[in-house]
């Protein structure tokens, strides 16, 4: 991104039907949910963490079809409340992630999440979120452009900005086809190329997907 001026798209997406939310959403009426963070956890098997918090008069009964789910590697509970639970999930394959890394996007967490829909807004140049939507559209992928207009953010937030090292290691990542799904390139290969360690590699694509995908306020 090499320009200040960004724009703020709203566009509402249907997660896949092999996905544990699709599967929450059609068996569990009412339900409220909000994703407050979704970040690769393991890079080397394509698995993302998400933070997620639900709102159910029974969430127990939820918390029993997501930990059952075959898309779920993983589940862990953080807080529950009467009528409200919040919780890690791990899942495989996480490839609308994926998209918004390769095409150098911001999303503005937290999503909220309604019918199996979720409402996210995306902050980036107009080409990148365009070729983004091209993704999507190529991939089938159920969505809704509601809104694009200017964004208040700048896309040269020091938040945001990375070092020389962690630019070229990102070109280097999206040109091998690491984000890809399927994989066109392992860990392991990647960090031969750059010349590092792949436990290396994978703490500094970590922080670098975190510098490049999460808006902090």
């Amino acid at each position: 991104m090499d320009s200040n001026k960004a724009s703020l798209a709203r566009i509402k997406i249907k997660f896949p039907d092999q996905l544990w939310i699709s599967h929450i959403f059609k068996n569990f009426s009412g339900v409220r949910m909000e994703i407050e963070n979704f970040l690769p956890y393991d890079l080397e098997n394509s698995i993302g963490n998400s933070i997620i918090e639900i709102v159910y008069y029974d969430p127990n009964s939820v918390i029993e079809e997501i930990k059952s789910h075959k898309s779920v590697i993983e589940y862990s509970l953080l807080e529950q409340e009467e009528n409200r639970i919040r919780f890690n999930v791990k899942t495989k394959d996480p490839y609308l992630l994926y998209a918004v890394i390769n095409c150098g996007v911001l999303i503005d967490f937290p999503i909220n999440v309604r019918d199996g829909f979720a409402y996210w807004r995306l902050i980036s140049s107009r080409e990148s979120i365009d070729k983004l939507l091209n993704i999507f559209e190529e991939r089938k992928i159920n969505f809704e452009l509601l809104r694009i207009g200017t964004s208040p953010y700048s896309l040269e937030d020091e938040k945001n900005k990375l070092t020389l090292e962690e630019s070229n290691v990102l070109d280097k990542a999206i040109s091998s086809g690491f984000f890809e799904i399927p994989r066109k390139i392992s860990l392991e290969e990647l960090a031969n190329q750059l010349g590092k360690s792949k436990s290396a590699l994978s703490v500094m694509l970590r922080k670098i997907i975190k510098k490049k995908v999460v808006l902090e306020p």
